[in-house]
C-alpha cells in the first residue's frame, strides 16, 4: 500500500551520523579515552532522552562532577548539540516534497532539549512537518508503542497507510507493533529507494 503519511526519525535520518571529530572533542573535554567516553555517552542516553536534566546526564557520563569547572558541562552540551546538526538535505527535501503533495508528515525523535532547542533556532520544523514529537517533551521514548500511537493520533492518520523511517531496527519493531509500515534507513544509499516507495 502506497503511504499517504510519513514519519521520519531525526538523528542519522534527517541528520548525518555524529562527526568523529566532534565526538573526539567531547572525549577530550571529558578527559576520557574515546572508547570509554562513547560507552558512557550511550549508556545513559535513554534516560536523557526521556527528560533527565542535562547536568545529571553529564554527571553520570563523567562519573561525578566533583572538581570539574561548570564550563566543562557547558562545553559538552555545546559540542553534543553541534554533533546532531549536520543536516542530511536530501531527507528534508523528501519531507517537503511529500507534504507539498497534500500528505501528512511528522518528525518523531528520541532527543534532548539542549539539542532540539538549537535545531528549532535554526529551522522552523513546522515548515516540513505537521507534527513534531521529541521524547524529552512527551516523557516517553522509542521503541515504546505509546510514542508511536501519540504520533499517529496527532497526525490523525491510519497507521496502516503511514510509513515510519528510522535507522534503528528496535525502533522499527516498535513501530510495526502498532501497525505502521516501516523503512530501515541505512544512509544516503537509502534515499533513492525511499523516493521510489513514496512516488517522488
Amino acid at each position: 500500500m502506497t503511504p499517504t503519511a510519513l514519519i521520519l526519525d531525526f538523528g542519522e535520518v534527517l541528520t548525518n551520523p555524529q562527526p568523529r571529530s566532534i565526538v573526539e572533542r567531547m572525549a577530550a573535554i571529558a578527559r576520557l579515552p574515546l572508547e570509554q567516553f562513547v560507552t558512557r555517552y550511550w549508556a545513559h542516553r535513554p534516560e536523557y532522552d526521556g527528560g533527565m536534566a542535562a547536568t545529571e546526564y553529564w554527571r553520570r557520563v563523567l562519573d561525578g562532577l566533583a572538581g570539574l569547572p561548570p564550563s566543562v558541562v557547558r562545553d559538552l552540551i555545546d559540542e553534543d548539540a553541534r554533533s546532531w546538526r549536520d543536516y542530511r538535505t536530501g531527507m528534508w527535501n523528501i519531507a517537503a516534497r511529500f507534504r507539498a503533495r497534500g500528505h501528512r508528515t511528522a518528525m518523531l525523535s528520541n532527543g534532548v532539549a539542549e539539542v532540539m532547542s538549537r535545531v528549532r533556532a535554526e529551522r522552523t520544523l513546522e515548515s516540513w512537518f505537521d507534527v513534531v514529537i521529541v521524547s524529552c517533551e512527551v516523557g516517553m521514548c522509542k521503541p515504546a508503542p505509546a510514542i508511536y500511537r501519540t504520533c499517529i493520533e496527532r497526525l490523525d492518520v491510519p497507521a496502516e497507510t503511514t510509513l515510519f523511517v528510522d535507522d534503528r531496527v528496535e525502533n522499527l519493531r516498535g513501530a510495526e507493533s502498532v501497525g505502521l509500515q516501516t523503512f530501515h534507513f541505512t544512509g544516503d544509499d537509502s534515499i533513492s529507494d525511499l523516493r521510489g516507495i513514496l512516488g517522488l
